[in-house]
């Protein structure tokens, strides 16, 4: 189910892509042949519109914009109506319009995903999130969506103001039994002001449970708030291209510091994963199986990745594509199609045998934990 979803969410946000090629040449005036769902072989011909064949093919993502004369003998001329008869900004434009349609999608699904969910606020205070199943917490009934105020050992309180404090306490009372105090129940940012107090053992490490604590409880570092309905949409949005450009800066870290890994160690850091390697973390997690906001917030991730991606100068990539535009002004148009073409079949080798080498790392790596 989760390769399913995957290639649905892929193949959606690539037609978006096109999407953007498309609107952009109708709008430019260059003739698109064949607007494609899928890749081919060409499975049917699904109708014409204004020209334009809309067809469906039989590799089952993706999607592709046939432009007219967009691959020409370099020592023609193009005629009206073709690709490289428009102006090099309408051209620039064209090509960039896919780049953008993502990184808008990516805003959109951020928005509506935050309008449903509330708008994240960070938190430094200590709020319990989840109480460990047969954790000396759950012996000693702390409920969750409250604050730690902080600790009695000894008559003496303890205050504590942030996770890590309650941590180093907890460390320095491993094995004995103290005082718990909270705040009452919290909504947002605001908690009851009353202290409650809970008598709790504090296990020692060689009786706690992995992936458990001494006590027994986790922690939320951010709370989702919501202001009232009318607002709402205009915070979602604001959060929402906040969270995009986040994204995208992160994106582009990664990518700096995988090409740096490459160059001066040879290898590809053991975070980065493919298509398999992304199918196989959500499908172990879980992630697709927790509702239509978590799939929208995966696809809004996939979204802006996609458009940072592409816009990279690199070619075949809509950013390779752009930078020659801008070449051709410097060296003439002959010349730009030249190199373009020539380079565009090296980067398409070169894409190709990254992509076949993440992905059998990825393989590999699932097979290595199901034995």
């Amino acid at each position: 189910m989760a390769a399913l979803i995957f290639v649905v969410v892929l193949s959606f946000l690539i037609i978006i892509h096109e999407l953007g090629h498309f609107a952009l040449a109708r709008w430019s005036g260059i003739e698109v042949e064949e607007f494609g769902i899928g890749y081919p072989p060409r499975a049917m011909k699904l109708f014409k519109w204004r020209g334009v064949l809309f067809s469906l093919n039989w590799i089952p993502f993706g999607g592709f914009v046939r432009m007219k004369g967009e691959d020409p003998d370099p020592k023609q001329s193009p005629k009206a109506g073709d690709f490289y008869h428009a102006s090099s900004l309408k051209r620039l434009a064209v090509i960039l319009a896919g780049v953008i349609a993502n990184f808008v999608f990516g805003i959109l699904a951020f928005t509506i995903v935050f309008g449903q969910l509330g708008i994240p606020q960070e938190i430094e205070a200590p709020r319990i999130s989840l109480i460990a199943p047969d954790s000396p917490a759950q012996a000693a009934q702390i409920p969750t969506e409250v604050n730690i105020l902080g600790f009695k050992a000894g008559g003496d309180l303890i205050k504590t103001q942030t996770v890590d404090e309650v941590i180093e306490v907890i460390g320095e009372y491993k094995g004995q039994e103290v005082i718990l105090v909270t705040t009452g129940p919290c909504r947002g940012l605001v908690c009851s002001e009353s202290a409650i107090e809970y008598p709790v053992y504090l296990r020692l490490d060689e009786e706690t449970p992995e992936n458990q604590g001494s006590m027994g409880v986790a922690f939320d570092h951010v709370v989702y708030i919501f202001y009232p309905a009318w607002q709402m949409p205009f915070r979602s949005a604001e959060y929402g291209v906040k969270e995009a450009f986040a994204l995208g800066q992160l994106i582009l870290d990664v990518l700096r510091d995988t090409v740096v890994d490459a160059v001066t160690k040879g290898k590809v850091p053991d975070d980065i994963a493919g298509p398999v390697g992304i199918v196989h973390q959500a499908q172990t997690s879980g992630f697709f199986e927790q509702g239509f906001l978590s799939i929208l917030s995966f696809a809004g991730m996939l979204s802006i990745n996609l458009a940072i991606v592409n816009a990279l100068p690199i070619p075949p990539l809509d950013g390779g594509r752009a930078l020659f535009v801008l070449i051709e002004r410097i060296v003439g148009r002959f010349r730009s199609r030249w190199l373009e073409q020539y380079l565009n079949y090296g980067g398409y080798i070169i894409l190709m045998a990254m992509i076949v080498l993440i992905t059998a790392r990825d393989i590999w790596r699932v097979i290595i934990s199901l034995v």
